[in-house]
């Protein structure tokens, strides 16, 4: 008899993280890490925070499309706390570091930062985090 390959599991739609990204046009993103396979660690935290970078760069592209908008190269501070359960909570924008005055901008990350979810903490404590964001046209 020949042999066949043996199939994929039906449950893996995704590659593994390990295989490289194909670069298939601009809005081809990756998949998001998957947190339920990653410790909660800075590591981790980093991870997440650099996918989700180019979600915080659209915001920023958004304003600066807009007609009148005189929108500046500069840098968003943000804080927030990773809650018990991954979610982020309390997110905000910091005045103190952050050099990008836009209040459209802002209330676009914080949407962003919002929609993240973070392996849980296994200690069951609230994490408070800073993070900051260098933001700058892409030409």
């Amino acid at each position: 008899a020949a042999k066949t390959a043996a199939p994929a599991p039906a449950a893996a739609p995704a590659p593994e993280a390990s295989a490289p990204a194909e670069k298939k046009g601009p809005q081809k993103r990756p998949e998001p890490p998957d947190i339920n396979r990653m410790p909660f660690t800075p590591d981790s935290i980093r991870i997440v925070m650099q996918y989700y970078a180019a979600d915080i760069q659209e915001c920023y592209e958004e304003i600066l499309a807009t007609k009148g908008s005189t929108v500046e190269e500069g840098r968003i501070l943000t804080t927030f706390t990773i809650s018990p359960d991954g979610f982020v909570r309390n997110a905000k924008v910091a005045k103190a570091g952050t050099t990008l005055k836009n209040e459209r901008l802002n209330q676009c990350v914080i949407n962003v930062l919002t929609s993240i979810n973070f392996p849980p903490p296994p200690d069951k404590r609230e994490y408070p985090i800073e993070y900051p964001f260098n933001l700058k046209a892409i030409k």
